[in-house]
């Protein structure tokens, strides 16, 4: 589970997702968790909050 984690994240960075709908997009393309799961393991209801950790990693 953390791995697909840590790929959603790389995608993030790697995409530069702005906001959940870009993301949920890219979701039906590649094996990545969905908005909801990230926003669960990363402890936060905000998609914001996760972008934010995706730049730092």
């Amino acid at each position: 589970m953390k791995e697909a984690y840590e790929k959603s994240l790389q995608i993030i960075k790697l995409m530069n997702i702005k906001n959940e709908k870009e993301y949920n997009q890219l979701q039906k393309d590649y094996l990545i968790l969905n908005a909801e799961s990230l926003k669960y393991i990363a402890q936060t209801r905000k998609f914001k909050n996760i972008i934010c950790l995706a730049k730092v990693m």
